[in-house]
């Protein structure tokens, strides 16, 4: 149990618990049950807003490394101890411990007066994690936090179906037509990016789709089709836009 959790968050951390044990008994479809879900998107708002806010740590770091310390996937399997045990702040801390990462804030439950981007990034995400079932390191795979952040005007005041389904339409795109055309050449980012004279940034927007490949400079899309042995129609996303 974290430092400095509240009664009421412990005796949320047990009924969690026992919610989660049943559940993996019986034939639940989802993770956690659905009356922990305002919890944990509230927790994830937080440790998202904290991470941007506070520490002034980039939103997409902070998820990789929510990601790699294996947090994101307890966070979304119902983890007691993070849907219904910590608070944002104490979660963000966790990912730096464990992370190894200087979080640069204190412990504290201050949160923001008024929902910011990166505070509905966070809630969005948890939702769609929990509706859909996916595991967020194959959600990482298909949008950047920066494209999600954009989306926070948009659909910020929609129902969150909505923003599932935009989510979920962006999934079945599949993946972009360089990165199809980089893997079946068995190279990485970095060596294409080395055999290009492409940016690794760049290649890495334009694979997740953070920067639209259609629109492109010609010169960028000739470098990237000659290391790649394809022409540069291969790479472009149809329809075009």
């Amino acid at each position: 149990m974290p430092a400095g959790c509240t009664a009421r968050k412990r005796a949320a951390w047990a009924s969690a618990a026992f919610t989660c044990a049943i559940s993996c008994k019986g034939a639940a479809m989802r993770a956690y049950d659905e009356s922990y879900l305002a919890d944990a998107r509230e927790v994830l708002g937080e440790a998202f807003d904290c991470a941007a806010n506070k520490a002034d740590m980039p939103l997409q770091r902070f998820f990789e490394l929510f990601v790699a310390t294996g947090v994101a996937d307890a966070f979304g399997k119902g983890c007691p101890r993070y849907v219904a045990g910590s608070s944002g702040v104490e979660l963000f801390l966790d990912v730096c411990y464990r992370a190894g990462v200087d979080a640069g804030v204190a412990l504290c439950d201050e949160v923001a007066l008024e929902e910011t981007p990166e505070y509905w990034c966070g809630w969005a995400l948890a939702h769609w994690q929990w509706s859909a079932g996916r595991p967020f390191r194959i959600i990482g795979r298909s949008v950047t936090m920066e494209q999600v952040v954009a989306l926070y005007h948009p659909l910020h005041e929609a129902p969150e179906e909505k923003f599932c389904e935009t989510m979920e339409a962006r999934l079945a795109l599949g993946p972009s037509p360089l990165r199809v055309q980089r893997r079946t050449r068995g190279l990485s980012q970095r060596q294409l990016a080395e055999a290009s004279g492409v940016s690794l940034r760049a290649i890495q927007q334009y694979e997740q789709r953070a920067k639209d490949v259609n629109r492109a400079q010609g010169a960028t899309l000739l470098r990237l089709a000659c290391a790649l042995g394809c022409s540069i129609e291969d790479l472009l996303e149809y329809p075009l836009n």
